[in-house]
């Protein structure tokens, strides 16, 4: 099956999510990622913005065996997920599955946020970087607001 994944960080964003594509090695093999886009937060009171991006990925596990793993390295970066009002609060880690499809192409069409929306158009749109150009990652804001590791995609393979 196939499946998007949003990733999203407002605290330490610079230091959350670079360790989180590291922790997904541990159940993906790969893993092609958008770029990293700063936004602002959606229902909820907050000074920091959001770094977000969208990846997508194949795996032979279930969506609840996927998101109890994402919700383990969402815990791993300090977030509590048993708060009721977590969802209203300041995330170090914020990793959201959205799927399954059977067919790779169909991931285009999922329904996702609106602010993802334009880096699902650009996950399957433009071509991916090499491998060696992913891990020259350099985490510094740039003037477009966008991260460097993501100026187009990325296919990171975990072996």
């Amino acid at each position: 099956m196939f499946y998007l994944c949003s990733l999203g960080s407002n605290i330490q964003p610079h230091e959350h999510l670079p360790a989180a594509l590291c922790q997904l090695s541990e159940r993906l093999h790969t893993l092609t990622i958008s770029s990293f886009i700063e936004t602002t937060p959606w229902d909820m009171q907050t000074e920091h913005k959001f770094v977000n991006a969208l990846g997508w990925f194949e795996s032979k596990q279930s969506p609840s065996q996927l998101k109890q793993f994402f919700n383990q390295l969402e815990a791993r970066h300090g977030r509590n997920r048993s708060d009721p009002l977590s969802s209203a609060k300041d995330r170090s880690l914020d990793i959201d599955l959205i799927g399954p499809v059977e067919q790779q192409a169909a991931l285009a069409y999922l329904e996702i946020d609106p602010f993802l929306h334009l880096l699902q158009q650009q996950l399957f749109a433009t071509p991916a970087k090499t491998l060696a150009d992913a891990l020259a990652i350099n985490l510094q804001l740039s003037p477009e607001r966008c991260l460097p590791l993501g100026e187009r995609p990325t296919t990171i393979h975990f072996n």
